[in-house]
């Protein structure tokens, strides 16, 4: 299964603008970006806290070629969202979750973060590429873009800009 870690951050390097949740700081160039590549996966995983920001949309765009699976330590709170085979939950670790996946016939996912789920797919060596829409802000704190000390080694496939200002890097995580 291929696994690309897809997120929008500041130029400094954070996902959220200090403490507040989500990407609304995107730009209109990175959502068209972002619903376009979408197309090309059939399952997402994200965390709890980047489900609750995204929670109405997520509900609205449910389709069965897409499963979305929500990491959370807590799958029973959720219970009333749960649409199978389309929106999941659950409190898997990512080999196994990613094992499951394959078993059911998924291919290709996108990884939707947040820092936290990010840091657990890259330690477990699972990320394939990272697609980084690099916006000209600098927040100075926020969510980063992994949420533990790491050392990564990448490979950038491809830069194309996607704006003005907006730049989309490519890249492949070096195994």
């Amino acid at each position: 299964m291929r696994i690309t870690l897809i997120a929008a951050q500041s130029l400094d390097g954070f996902i959220t603008r200090h403490d507040q949740p989500g990407s609304d700081f995107a730009s209109a160039e990175d959502r068209v970006f972002f619903c376009e590549a979408l197309r090309g996966f059939d399952c997402c995983v994200m965390g709890a806290t980047s489900y609750r920001e995204a929670r109405t949309t997520i509900q609205k765009n449910l389709i069965p070629e897409r499963l979305r699976i929500v990491l959370t330590h807590n799958p029973e709170a959720f219970a009333s969202d749960v649409v199978p085979g389309k929106l999941e939950f659950a409190n898997t670790p990512p080999t196994s979750l990613v094992a499951g996946l394959a078993g059911r016939g998924h291919k290709a996912c996108a990884l939707l973060g947040g820092a936290q789920i990010h840091s657990l797919f890259l330690e477990a060596g699972l990320v394939d590429e990272l697609w980084l829409t690099v916006e000209p802000l600098l927040f100075g704190t926020g969510t980063p873009l992994i949420g533990r000390r790491a050392s990564i080694e990448l490979a950038l496939l491809s830069s194309q800009s996607l704006g003005p200002n907006t730049l989309l890097l490519k890249y492949r995580v070096k195994k």
